[in-house]
């Protein structure tokens, strides 16, 4: 296959020598033979780049791996099974950035340079490489393809008590409805602020909500990041269009009393549907392991093994502090809402920030060291009030952790609602016309464009998000700045194996670089 041939400047070093022997009337047998000169050196030169390429993404990688059969074995040890989606994801990541199953080879024909990029495994629960592909791609389509250009938008984030965490995580259908009710009192907040400061009826509003499932100690942790126009958009008769019409900002009681709405709403939504606060959230089921990881990880406590039931050892550097809410901000029975968030319709760099935070994913590899004498440590991205820095884990709790983050299969974590829903009437004269086709690599900017076309843009390229989020160029050649291409796609062993190995004999017979040299 094409990726089996390794490169046009690899020599073919046979040995063999050309004579040429010829006879004379009156002389002896004369024979000239001429040897060919030398072969030049190979210059391939092999790069990899890959998820485990960081040292927090092969640490993580590893404890996976090697913990993998024992989180199986101790579930089993108590008559559990994991659900099949965990155990699935949880074995794709080991092969997440693995050469052996899979890469594209980029060459460039100047230099004889490859660059090898690995297949990922496309995880939604904790994966960091494949979280963070995904966050930049959401983040661009929402500001190219849903948010409207030139309105405020901002972010309202509702927390949920810890009872019912784990009934969320483990249901999906009322983890949506119980957004509805809650954005359903937000909407009412602006639709009545609109209609009593300016007078304006018919209003209707939007959001994109993003559904996240962890805290910053990886426990479990449902809750909502909705992005709203600050504002309420209207029918303009006379123009025949819809226009956006801003709003002022709410106030903290005003939020006080929208918690309040918020909290007697959903106590009765779900007391309608048998879960009210005397009766049970989840029924325990005996045969799975899930709910007994998604239990402990709500609780911040160890699910199996030794430590089965404690409580993860703490890292303190700082000295607490008294926690004071800020601005715009609510708390009532467990319920927080937080409306302080918001950017400027014109600045689409904040806007995109802001995307990216809410769409990011539950793990960063530079938060996750190897900690003396064994285990892991998880850094916090804040102290916590208490001065907590971070956490010790064992390998397994720190697996247990990562496995009860894992979404079920199917279930969205982006919703869209109001204008903003796929079906709402309103929506084709709300939403941007998205983005021309993509122009060639060298008129790349770094910023969104807000340019109008009727093809919508399905999935960004790889290298598109590359240079759109960190300005590189994935197909420029690192040795000579050359552009480089696809020269082969390597899927599975024994092929993978082999041109792995046939690129690695070619490189090492390559000469030292300028900078091996000089050392």
């Amino acid at each position: 296959m094409g990726g089996e041939r390794l490169s046009n400047s690899v020599p073919t070093d046979t040995g063999q020598r050309s004579t040429r022997c010829g006879n004379s009337a009156g002389t002896a047998l004369a024979c000239d033979r001429q040897v060919r000169p030398a072969p030049p050196a190979s210059t391939c030169t092999v790069e990899r780049r890959g998820p485990c390429s960081t040292p927090g993404g092969a640490l993580l990688r590893r404890v996976v791996r090697d913990q993998l059969p024992r989180l199986l074995d101790a579930a089993e040890a108590q008559g559990r099974t994991v659900p099949a989606f965990v155990r699935r994801e949880l074995e794709a990541f080991v092969r997440c950035g693995s050469f052996a199953n899979g890469f594209a080879d980029l060459h460039c024909a100047a230099c004889d340079h490859h660059r090898l990029v690995p297949f990922t495994c496309g995880g939604r629960g904790f994966c960091p490489s494949c979280g963070g592909r995904r966050m930049a791609e959401r983040a661009c389509h929402l500001v190219e393809r849903v948010l409207p250009v030139g309105v405020p938008i901002r972010q309202v984030v509702l927390t949920l008590p810890w009872r019912l965490r784990l009934l969320l995580a483990r249901r999906h259908d009322l983890c949506r409805g119980l957004l509805k009710v809650f954005l359903r009192a937000v909407f009412g907040w602006y639709r009545r602020r609109a209609r009593r400061a300016l007078g304006v009826r018919g209003a209707r509003c939007g959001a994109v909500t993003v559904i996240q499932r962890f805290g910053g100690a990886l426990n479990l942790n449902v809750h909502f990041h909705s992005l709203l126009p600050d504002g309420v958009f209207v029918r303009d008769e006379a123009l025949r269009r819809v226009r956006f019409v801003r709003v002022q900002a709410p106030t903290t009681e005003e939020v006080e009393r929208l918690v309040e709405q918020v909290a007697s709403r959903v106590t009765r939504w779900l007391a309608k549907r048998g879960f009210g606060e005397d009766e049970p959230a989840v029924e325990d089921d005996p045969d799975d392991a899930g709910l007994l990881l998604q239990a402990a990880s709500a609780a911040g406590r160890a699910a199996l093994g030794r430590r089965a039931g404690r409580r993860a050892q703490r890292i303190r550097t700082v000295a607490g502090r008294v926690v004071r809410l800020p601005p715009r901000c609510a708390a009532l029975d467990g319920y927080n809402v937080h409306a302080g968030v918001v950017v400027g319709g014109h600045d689409e760099e904040a806007v995109e920030r802001l995307c990216r935070y809410v769409c990011r994913p539950a793990l960063a590899k530079s938060r996750i060291e190897e900690a003396p004498g064994g285990g892991v440590v998880l850094r916090f991205k804040r102290p916590w009030s208490d001065g907590t820095t971070g956490l010790r884990l064992t390998d397994l709790e720190l697996v247990q952790r990562l496995a009860a983050l894992v979404p079920p299969p199917n279930a969205n974590m982006v919703l869209y609602h109001g204008v903003f829903g796929p079906s709402a009437a309103w929506r084709d004269q709300v939403v941007p016309a998205g983005p021309e086709p993509e122009p060639s690599r060298g008129r790349l900017t770094k910023r969104c464009t807000r340019r109008r076309s009727d093809r919508a843009r399905r999935r960004w390229p790889w290298s598109d998000l590359l240079w759109h989020v960190f300005g590189v160029d994935g197909f420029r050649c690192p040795r000579c700045g050359g552009s480089m291409v696809v020269r082969a796609v390597v899927i599975h062993p024994p092929a993978t194996l082999r041109v792995l190995g046939g690129l690695d004999r070619a490189a090492a017979r390559a000469p030292p670089t300028g900078d091996a040299q000089a050392a």
